[in-house]
C-alpha cells in the first residue's frame, strides 16, 4: 500500500501560474519558455497563460493556455481592452480552480493592464510574484505613472529583477530591498534554431559574403538608440568600406521614417539593408547567422533579451556602458563596450571588432561560456522556486 506523502514533501510541490500576455506577439515567449523549463526542472507544477499569437512549445509537464485572444492589432482599442480583461479573468479563475497558489506576472510597460491583473490576482487570494523587466517604464517622473507603480508594488509579495542596476532603481522608488530578489535573465539555448552558414545567410539577406555585417535586431524604440548607430555609420564605412548595417525589427511607439530620413541625410543608404517589420521565429537564426557583430546602442535599458539571444547564437556584441549591460559584458573579454550616446566611440568599437576576426572569435567563445555558466535556466528555476518557498513559508 502506498504511503501518503509527508507534509514536507507536499510543501515542496509548488503550483505556479505564469501570466504573460505578450508572448509570441513580441518575442517574450522565448523568456516564458525558458522560465517554465527551469521551474519544471526544479519540481514545480507550472501553467503558462499567454496570448493566442504564442505557439504551444509542447514542453513535457507544462500546461499551456492561450487565454488572451485577439488582444493585439489595429481593431477597436476598447474591444481589445475587454478581451484583455476576459483573458485575465479566464486565466486567474482557471489558476484558482487548478490550485495554483503562486501567480508570477511579468511586468513590462502597460501599467494599467498590469495593475488590473495584479489587483484581480490579490482579490482571488493568490500569492503574487512580479518579474520587473522594464524598470525604465516604471520609473519615469510622471505623477500618474508613479501612483500606478506604487499600487503595483504595494500589492506584490515579492519582486524579481535581473541585475543590481534594476534593484537600485526600485530602491530609489521606495521599494524595500527585502522585497527584491536579483535573479538573472536566462539564455535561449533551448529555444534557438540552428545557425546556417554565414555566407549563405548573407546572400539570403542580399549581402555579398565578403561584407562585414553589423546587426541591429528587435523592437525599434527611441530608447534603443538606432539613430546613434546610424550616426556612427559614416565613420565606420570610411574605415571599413565593405560594412553593411542590417536592421531587422518592428518600430514601437515611433515611426521608422525618422531613421530613414537620417540614413538619407548621411548618404549611407548603400551601407544599409532593411527588414522593417515583425521577424517570425523561423527567420531569427538567419539574421544572427549573417552577423559579424550585433550592436545594442541603447540609451536606457536594464536587461536585454536581444543581448541574451546574440550571446546564445555566439555572436560578439557591442553594447553601451549602461550598468545593466556592463554587469554582463566586459569590454574586450566577452563583448565590446562603448560610451553611451557617443556615435564616435561606438564607431571605434565597431571598427575594432570588424578588423580583428581572431578577437571576434575569442570574444564569441567567451560569451557562450559566460551565459552557459551564469544564465542557466535550471539554476534560475531553482532560485525562483526558493523565492516562492520563502514567500509561502508560514
Amino acid at each position: 500500500m502506498n504511503q501518503p506523502a509527508n507534509r514536507g514533501e507536499m510543501r515542496r510541490t509548488i503550483s505556479v501560474a505564469i501570466i504573460e500576455p505578450i508572448g509570441g506577439h513580441s518575442g517574450a515567449h522565448y523568456y516564458d519558455f525558458g522560465l517554465c523549463r527551469g521551474l519544471l526542472a526544479a519540481g514545480c507544477r507550472v501553467t503558462l497563460y499567454t496570448c493566442d499569437e504564442t505557439t504551444d512549445p509542447v514542453i513535457p509537464g507544462l500546461t499551456f493556455h492561450p487565454f488572451y485572444r485577439r488582444i493585439y492589432g489595429q481593431n477597436n482599442r476598447s474591444l481589445r481592452g475587454l478581451r484583455y480583461l476576459w483573458g485575465t479573468f479566464a486565466s486567474l479563475t482557471n489558476a484558482v480552480a487548478s490550485g495554483e497558489t503562486v501567480c508570477h506576472f511579468q511586468v513590462f510597460n502597460d501599467l494599467i493592464a498590469e495593475l488590473t491583473v495584479i489587483a484581480m490576482a490579490k482579490l482571488l487570494g493568490r500569492t503574487l510574484v512580479l518579474t520587473v523587466h522594464d524598470v525604465d517604464s516604471l520609473a519615469e517622473c510622471v505623477s500618474r505613472k508613479r501612483k500606478v507603480t506604487a499600487w503595483i508594488y504595494r500589492l506584490a509579495d515579492r519582486i524579481i529583477v535581473h541585475n543590481n542596476a534594476s534593484m537600485k532603481e526600485l530602491e530609489v522608488l521606495g521599494v524595500p530591498s527585502a522585497m527584491i530578489a536579483v535573479i538573472p535573465h536566462g539564455h535561449y539555448l533551448d529555444s534557438r534554431r540552428e545557425l546556417t552558414a554565414q555566407d549563405e545567410a548573407k546572400r539570403a539577406c542580399g549581402i555579398v559574403p565578403s561584407a562585414k555585417v553589423v546587426l541591429f535586431f528587435g523592437q525599434i524604440k527611441d530608447a534603443k538608440g538606432l539613430d546613434i548607430l546610424i550616426d556612427a555609420l559614416p565613420q565606420v564605412a570610411y574605415e571599413i568600406p565593405d560594412v553593411i548595417l542590417l536592421i531587422a525589427g518592428r518600430p514601437w511607439k515611433t515611426e521608422f521614417t525618422r531613421y530613414a530620413a537620417l540614413i538619407e541625410e548621411l548618404k549611407v543608404g548603400a551601407y544599409c539593408r532593411l527588414n522593417i517589420g515583425f521577424v517570425p521565429d523561423e527567420e531569427v537564426a538567419s539574421y544572427f547567422s549573417a552577423a559579424d557583430l550585433v550592436a545594442l546602442p541603447y540609451r536606457r535599458i536594464y536587461q536585454s533579451g536581444v543581448l541574451m539571444m546574440a550571446m546564445t547564437y555566439g555572436r560578439p556584441v557591442v553594447v553601451s556602458d549602461l550598468p545593466g549591460m556592463t554587469e554582463v559584458v566586459s569590454n574586450g573579454v566577452n563583448g565590446y563596450v562603448f560610451k553611451q550616446g557617443s556615435s564616435s566611440d561606438l564607431a571605434r568599437a565597431l571598427i575594432r571588432g570588424m578588423r580583428d576576426a581572431a578577437e571576434r572569435k575569442r570574444i564569441a567563445s567567451r560569451a557562450s561560456e559566460y551565459i552557459r555558466k551564469h544564465h542557466d535556466w535550471n539554476r534560475i528555476g531553482q532560485s525562483t522556486k526558493e523565492l516562492y518557498e520563502a514567500v509561502l513559508a508560514p
